[in-house]
């Protein structure tokens, strides 16, 4: 037992170990599934008694407490305005395209939606505030780096959110790039093992993009870095770090990733999967209708959705009418995500303008998701056990898809005008070969089984991450060693100045011999 004068200390530690931290969580993006992944997020920091201050283009209808929300709608509306961006992005326009996200357009794109987002009056006035402090900054990864300095204006520990599968882009910030030989780009349609021909794409595509990203957008990036960032610290009364020095400075990453859905990426020791962490912990009622529907299907139900960013409206009407026709012929009732009404729809089709997702993929009479294969729908398949039938239109849906192939739960299809018979086929497959199911259900075990609930692990990680005062202990020691010495570049320089220096000396000594060496004469000249 404690003396009593220790027991005011002990009873202090454990009060200060339970006190409530204040969080910036920072997730602007104008898009659904992201929007998803930041309000579960501050849904899990609240549950556990913190108070978290939430940057988003969506915010909640009703206030919560703890929560204070940074409305960026405008930025929503003002993109929504944008026809040539909007056109980019419907599906009748994505048919036989390649995957935008390996394009120029992709990285000017996320830059900008960054550069938007942070120049934002309200986001200004909130970070050049000196009232405001935070325990901890927790900042979506979105193909930008610079919204790194967020965290140093506040003194406070950085933690990245990496919304997708692992790839070689956010990996960098905290350890070093992956080998291509077996961790392919994220916009790859390709899985390991790859031959020695997509090996080779593999290696000229990530160098590509390096090159682009450090000779193009990382100037670019500096400079606004070095716009805003000084100006608001000034305000707040604290000195800025160099942009490399702010980009590299992670305590933590977190992954919406799980070894069961995508790559078992070797990770450093502060890099954590936490995907599934948005799913709720208790599945809500379904709406009476989808309820009625789904409890009395004989034979069982589909769910097609393309996501939440794509929407089914924007197909062509030849693709429109010739799915309808070929979902017609199935047995199985059909629940359609389509934005719209439609007049005509054949008796077993049920079209819903908004799905709830989650409660339809956890009733046990559902037989199979169509989806695009999103991180969010690939996560929540597995969650629930769900077969799939993917049909990859942009970004990582690619990777996930190929992935949920490898795996063995799911049958891939191209986006195509006449697709819909290549869907049945996939249909017909999952129907009738249990193998699918078996494999989902077995993926599904695996995803559940975890020392912690994701949302659980999420705010462990984070309240260690204070605790020990930014957890340096765990940093990788790769983010401080320049790509050149990783590369061994210095060294092979050495050896051709070496080499080369060798080779003159050599040439200079041997030719010297040879000039001072006499010459023989050729025949002897006779005597008399």
């Amino acid at each position: 037992m404690l003396p009593k004068k220790y027991t005011w200390l002990v009873l202090l530690s454990i009060i200060s170990l339970n006190e409530a931290l204040r969080v910036l969580v920072w997730f602007p993006l104008f898009s659904k599934s992201h929007n998803i992944l930041g309000r579960g997020v501050v849904n899990h920091l609240l549950k556990a008694g913190h108070e978290v201050v939430h940057v988003t283009s969506m915010p909640q209808k009703a206030p919560l407490p703890n929560l204070t929300e940074i409305d960026l709608s405008s930025i929503e509306e003002a993109f929504k305005q944008d026809k040539e961006s909007n056109e980019h992005f419907k599906l009748k326009n994505l048919v036989g395209q390649k995957n935008f996200g390996d394009s120029i357009f992709f990285l000017y794109l996320s830059y900008e939606i960054n550069k938007v987002s942070l120049e934002h009056e309200a986001v200004q006035t909130f970070l050049a505030d000196p009232k405001q402090k935070f325990d901890a900054v927790i900042l979506e990864w979105f193909f930008s780096d610079f919204i790194a300095g967020i965290a140093p204006l506040f003194n406070a520990p950085l933690i990245w959110m990496g919304s997708t599968e692992a790839h070689w882009q956010v990996l960098k910030l905290v350890d070093e790039i992956p080998n291509p030989a077996y961790s392919v780009d994220l916009f790859s349609v390709k899985r390991p093992p790859l031959t020695f021909w997509e090996r080779m794409v593999e290696l000229w595509t990530l160098a590509k993009r390096y090159v682009i990203i450090n000779g193009v957008v990382v100037p670019f990036e500096k400079r606004l870095y070095n716009t805003i960032f000084p100006d608001l610290a000034a305000k707040r009364g604290v000195t800025m770090p160099g942009y490399d020095d702010a980009v590299y400075n992670a305590s933590l990453m977190y992954l919406y990733s799980h070894p069961s859905i995508g790559t078992p990426f070797r990770l450093p020791q502060n890099a954590k999967y936490v995907g599934g962490y948005h799913v709720d912990t208790e599945v809500k009622a379904l709406p009476k209708d989808l309820q009625k529907i789904m409890d009395e299907a004989k034979d069982g139900v589909i769910y097609f959705s393309m996501g939440s960013n794509l929407k089914s409206v924007d197909m062509t009407e030849n693709m429109r009418n010739s799915l309808l026709k070929m979902f017609s012929k199935l047995k199985q009732k059909v629940i359609w995500k389509f934005e719209e009404d439609l007049q005509n729809v054949p008796a077993n089709i049920h079209l819903v303008k908004w799905a709830p997702q989650q409660s339809i993929l956890a009733h046990p009479n559902l037989k199979m998701f169509i989806t695009h294969g999103g991180q969010l729908s690939t996560t929540e398949a597995i969650h629930f056990g769900v077969p799939v039938v993917g049909i990859p239109v942009f970004g990582d849906q690619y990777v996930n898809t190929k992935s949920a192939v490898d795996k063995g739960f799911c049958i891939s299809v191209t986006l195509a005008e006449d697709m819909s018979d290549d869907i049945y086929a996939a249909v017909q497959e999952i129907l009738r070969n249990p193998a699918y199911k078996t494999k989902a259900k077995e993926l599904s075990a695996i995803f559940h089984d975890r020392p912690m609930k994701p949302g659980e692990e999420l705010v462990y990680w984070l309240e260690y991450v204070v605790r020990t005062h930014g957890a340096k202990h765990l940093r990788s020691p790769a983010v401080n060693v320049p790509m050149y010495q990783k590369l061994f570049l210095d060294l092979l320089l050495i050896v051709v100045v070496g080499s080369y220096v060798l080779c003159k000396i050599k040439q200079k000594v041997f030719g010297k011999r040879k000039a001072d060496k006499p010459v023989k004469s050729g025949k002897k000249t006779k005597t008399n």
